[in-house]
């Protein structure tokens, strides 16, 4: 980074910080400015690879709820950090409304804050969408309107997870154009969504565009059904040099 300088600019500097460690825990919140929603618990996989090795991406799959996260931790990290961000950017006159996500990770300490996001998480919200009941248009609505509190925000009571399908190369230089077989076949499974993120069709056919190609999801009662069931689909689906994770959901079923 500093001798090759392959980030340019940014890579002059670096920022020597403690080192944290712990599991990582994806938090979401709906808001008004004044009010804040927490959605269940979710956890990403950053890293390429099983075990959690290769090269960092934009997400390689999640599953929700995340179950050691009890509601006694959701209710100190609305407390201790959703909220106090909320009243600070409303003090400087600037509140907050939408969908605020603070990447933590849960230390011997407690919870400690990696980032901060205002949007949904990717590939998080696979996984949320698959468990949402109530509208969201009206959800949002209701943060724009400053009237959250008067909002039935409405959560499935079962598990969902998501596995991320990537090109050949990413997160690095992949490829594109290739066809991608056996949509149809996964999509027909019941309880299974596909969301396609790097296709375009071409020709009749869905073909690669992008490095995340698209995220199979899948919903059941418990976690290792939803596992289970995700990754049948994910096997019906092919393309020439097709990488996703085989382990997505594995630290919640431990």
């Amino acid at each position: 980074m500093m001798v090759d300088g392959q980030f340019g600019q940014a890579g002059r500097e670096v920022i020597v910080e403690e080192y944290l460690e712990g599991h990582e825990v994806s938090i979401h919140a709906f808001c008004d400015g004044k009010t804040a929603t927490l959605f269940p618990p979710s956890q990403d996989h950053k890293r390429l690879l099983d075990g959690d090795q290769g090269p960092n991406t934009g997400g390689m799959g999640t599953y929700a709820p995340v179950h050691w996260v009890t509601q006694q931790m959701l209710d100190d990290i609305r407390k201790t950090i959703v909220m106090p961000v909320l009243r600070a950017l409303s003090d400087r006159g600037t509140p907050f409304c939408g969908c605020l996500y603070p990447g933590l990770i849960h230390t011997r300490q407690g919870f400690k804050v990696l980032e901060f996001n205002a949007r949904f998480g990717d590939p998080e919200t696979q996984s949320y969408m698959r468990l949402l009941e109530s509208d969201l248009a009206e959800t949002l609505l209701a943060c724009v309107d400053g009237r959250l509190e008067q909002a039935a925000v409405k959560w499935s009571a079962g598990s969902a997870a998501c596995v991320v399908a990537a090109s050949e190369g990413y997160p690095g230089d992949y490829q594109k154009g290739r066809t991608i077989c056996g949509l149809e076949q996964a999509a027909a499974m019941d309880d299974v969504v596909i969301f396609q993120a790097g296709t375009s069709e071409v020709n009749g056919a869905t073909v690669i565009a992008g490095g995340r190609v698209l995220s199979v999801t899948a919903t059941a009662e418990t976690l290792s059904a939803a596992v289970d069931r995700c990754y049948r689909a994910i096997g019906q689906i092919s393309f020439e040099g097709m990488q996703y994770r085989r382990d997505i959901g594995a630290k919640g079923l431990r």
